[in-house]
């Protein structure tokens, strides 16, 4: 099955995996675009699902590695404790299944590819190592002149295939360049009452309202309350082809 339909069947932090709350998300599960690039808010989902990918691919792709980078050697350690391994425990009867001793939290044998979990700050743990997709993860967190070097490693592959996530920090620098540089597709919000489309980013603040029960996302055409589960992706820029990008805001989580 397609990546987005698979993950019905994984459970995912005690829980089944559902798209409810993230609707958002349910176009960018489908999207297999080779290079992709997120521009994200805390919170949004988005390391679950690069880390499902990850495995997803392991298993059905013909890859023969994946790096999964993290901006420092203490960040690998958790995310193998605290994400990887409850996402094996919890799935005995497929990720679990598909795995393959390989006595290392930062090595990860998936049917017959192999999962690297590296720190982007050491030059050792980015040589070496034959690679057809990589993850950037928390990109503006490690050093900007690793993501060359790591990027080195799909040299000889058919495949390259790049993903980056990360919270923005400063303007033009990690992963608010790297964004630039996509096709920048934003979620815009349909509107139940008039069928216009709100981008919530390039409105705020006039695009929250208050009422007497609070505040709401409003339309900027005739102000009716909006649902975030009801929307679009829209590329502000359609003409660049070579690399997507998702503007993940949590005005509309």
């Amino acid at each position: 099955r397609p990546f987005h339909e698979w993950v019905h069947g994984i459970a995912l932090d005690g829980k089944p995996f559902t798209y409810e709350r993230h609707e958002y998300l349910i176009g960018p599960y489908m999207d297999d675009h080779p290079h992709q690039v997120e521009l994200k808010a805390a919170q949004m989902g988005l390391t679950s699902k690069a880390m499902l990918k990850t495995v997803y691919k392991a298993r059905y792709g013909a890859y023969r590695g994946i790096l999964y980078l993290f901006p420092n050697k203490t960040d690998v350690t958790d995310f193998a404790k605290g994400r990887i391994d409850p996402l094996i425990d919890e799935n005995p009867e497929t990720i679990a299944k598909w795995l393959s001793d390989t006595d290392a939290a930062n090595i990860k044998r998936i049917w017959n590819c192999y999962l690297y979990l590296r720190g982007m700050t050491s030059r050792v743990g980015l040589k070496s190592i034959p690679i057809d997709f990589i993850v950037f993860d928390e990109l503006d967190e490690a050093p900007q002149n690793a993501v060359d070097m790591a990027m080195e490693r799909m040299g000889h592959s058919e495949i390259r295939e790049v993903l980056k996530l990360s919270n923005p920090t400063l303007p033009d620098y990690g992963i608010d360049r790297a964004f630039q540089e996509t096709d920048q597709r934003y979620w815009l919000l349909k509107c139940d009452k008039c069928g216009e489309y709100t981008c919530l980013e390039d409105t705020f603040p006039n695009c929250l309202l208050e009422t007497g029960g609070g505040v709401i996302r409003a339309c900027r055409k005739c102000e009716a309350e909006l649902n975030p589960s009801i929307g679009q992706w829209v590329a502000k820029r359609p003409g660049i082809t070579d690399k997507r990008g998702y503007h993940y805001s949590q005005l509309f989580s």
